[in-house]
């Protein structure tokens, strides 16, 4: 979950505690105070549950280690409450218990609201990393897709033409057109050049807005150019870090292959 959809949900949690709170305490100012007093509690409950107990025991089958150490989290997390209750029953009540209110005062259901929160925050971890996981097997498939397409239908000189993709050499965006360049032709179209860059398998990088090179085709690069059939080009400063990468990761991965 991002920063700014993890402020989201815990300022929700803050807010609905708050309202709560308030008809138990008697209104919303006490019940900000003893919800500010309890939220550390809830925050290190749900970090200590979320992102150390589940990943490195739950989701790994380590169900007695997991069991073990969430009761020594319950152990804590209880014993946390209760120093929230005393310091709210000394600052807030003013040492009359009866001024806490049912909720403030009931160690079971502090405990109970408290966990529901920690739950719910899991729950929406799994659902955000479900989809998250779901949109990467997308972009695999259509990456495997994509890979596996032979020909690009493009439109030049009011014509349909296939154009073979791995006879591709260079795409260059001027003006108003594309062109293509093959081994022996170039190919001039209206398409824009990041239309054609979503039609083409990953072997194609962007290196600058106005290139996509074929990465097979690459004679040799550094880190400010790429040399493809007999041209030098540079890289723009927005795709640099990017296409270097990937063009380092394949000569390593053909480096690796020929040993």
């Amino acid at each position: 979950m991002n920063i700014r959809k993890q402020l989201l949900f815990w300022f929700l949690a803050f807010a609905v505690l708050t309202l709560l709170f308030s008809k138990s305490l008697g209104g919303l100012v006490l019940s900000l105070y003893f919800v500010s007093f309890l939220f550390p509690v809830i925050l290190s409950t749900a970090f200590a549950f979320n992102y150390f107990l589940v990943p490195r025991f739950l989701l790994k089958g380590r169900r007695v280690k997991f069991i073990l150490y969430f009761s020594y989290l319950l152990i804590i997390s209880i014993y946390l409450e209760l120093l929230v209750m005393m310091l709210a029953f000394v600052i807030l009540a003013d040492y009359q218990f009866e001024n806490l209110g049912t909720i403030a005062s009931d160690i079971y259901l502090l405990t109970v609201v408290l966990y529901l929160i920690v739950f719910a925050k899991g729950f929406v971890e799994i659902v955000i990393g479900f989809q998250k996981k779901s949109q990467e097997l997308n972009e695999i498939e259509n990456q495997q897709k994509l890979d596996q397409k032979e020909y690009l239908i493009i439109k030049s000189n009011r014509q349909n033409i296939n154009l073979e993709i791995k006879k591709i050499v260079l795409i260059e965006s001027l003006a108003d057109y594309v062109q293509i360049h093959t081994g022996d032709n170039k190919y001039i179209t209206k398409e824009r050049i990041s239309s054609l860059e979503k039609n083409l398998p990953e072997r194609f990088i962007r290196i600058h807005r106005s290139f996509i090179v074929n990465a097979e085709k690459v004679k040799s690069f550094n880190k400010e150019s790429v040399t493809i059939s007999e041209q030098e080009l540079t890289f723009g400063r927005k795709f640099k870090a990017d296409a270097f990468s990937y063009l380092s990761s394949l000569s390593i991965a053909e480096n690796t292959n020929s040993h």
